[in-house]
């Protein structure tokens, strides 16, 4: 599975079919970091200036390869500005990442009514896909040894996607946790390119987060 997909199953109650912990919002910036990362680790994106630019050949997956082409054209000075608008010129990143989960059969889609609200549930049916995912960064978030890329990307993607009560279920053990989350991509071994691609995914998926407890407040 792509490293979005683990993101995007950690984040899913997989009975409910909705997002953890409010965490819609920052998970969509992190959703398009991951997708970026995933390009990294396969060698075809490169750091131009602070900015990130596509290089090599056209990815054969094709939510892969419209992230690819969009790098190359999404405005912005900086990385994190063009995670943020990667949402719209790939057409939505978590309509995609879900939409390929459910043309695999690992999630459904109901659409239910709540009062006057129609809200679109994604519940988890082969639970043994998510619970894999779940029980990798669970151990990832406990342990202290070096991770392999893939998890450490997801695992240092999970805080600012407010994913740490998943990783860490127990409060005791989420100091370490955050810890563990905070440290993943100093610990491993990966090209430079992805870890400043999950720095600024880091960033914009936090600002992303402050900014929808802002408004939950205010409207609040």
């Amino acid at each position: 599975m792509l490293l979005a997909e683990d993101l995007l199953l950690l984040a899913l109650d997989p009975d409910r079919g909705t997002p953890v912990n409010s965490s819609r919002q920052p998970l969509g910036v992190a959703l398009s970091g991951a997708l970026v990362a995933e390009l990294g680790l396969a060698g075809l994106v490169e750091e131009d200036g602070r900015r990130l630019a596509p290089i090599g050949p056209r990815p054969a997956h094709p939510l892969l390869a419209d992230v690819h082409a969009a790098l190359g054209t999404v405005r912005g000075r900086r990385a994190a500005d063009q995670l943020r608008r990667l949402d719209g010129a790939v057409g939505g990143v978590w309509s995609r990442v879900v939409d390929g989960l459910v043309d695999t059969g690992v999630l459904g889609r109901r659409r239910d009514r709540i009062l006057v609200v129609r809200i679109t549930r994604h519940p988890v049916l082969r639970g043994e896909a998510r619970d894999e995912v779940v029980k990798r960064m669970r151990a990832a978030a406990a342990g202290d040894g070096p991770l392999d890329p893939r998890t450490a990307t997801v695992l240092a993607l999970s805080g600012p996607s407010r994913l740490l009560e998943v990783v860490a279920p127990q409060r005791a053990d989420r100091r370490r946790a955050k810890a563990r989350i905070a440290a993943a991509t100093e610990q491993t071994p990966i090209a430079p390119i992805v870890r400043k691609v999950i720095q600024e995914a880091q960033s914009a998926a936090a600002a992303a987060g402050t900014a929808a407890a802002v408004a939950s407040t205010s409207s609040g």
